[in-house]
């Protein structure tokens, strides 16, 4: 909690796919202490509720801007992703969510 998470990358099984996220800055998320999140999803703002149970993780999208952002944005990958999202690993400043399908998202901390 605390940390700002930069999106640099996702994997998915079905359909299989590796995406590398090329400007990283514009989809992050800040985990609050209080169980809610802040996310920015390229040109969107977003927040809503998380919890954790071990290494369970289930994120609840809230509200959400509806800006129409530019040609090539990944907000709606990124919004489905975290919700999806089952369980994570942290391992230094790295942090990883997987979804129920075993698909990945890799965020790696702000500096």
């Amino acid at each position: 909690t605390g940390k700002t998470w930069q999106w640099t990358g996702s994997t998915t099984t079905v359909p299989a796919s590796q995406s590398v996220v090329p400007d990283p800055e514009n989809y992050t998320i800040t985990f609050n202490t209080d169980g809610t999140f802040a996310a920015k999803a390229d040109c969107n703002q977003v927040s809503g509720g998380y919890t954790t149970s071990g290494s369970d993780l289930t994120i609840t999208p809230g509200p959400t801007t509806l800006m129409a952002c530019p040609e090539g944005s990944m907000d709606s990958l990124f919004l489905e992703g975290l919700g999806k999202a089952a369980s994570f690993t942290i391992s230094g400043s790295d942090l990883t969510i997987t979804d129920s399908d075993e698909g990945t998202m890799r965020f790696v901390a702000a500096s």
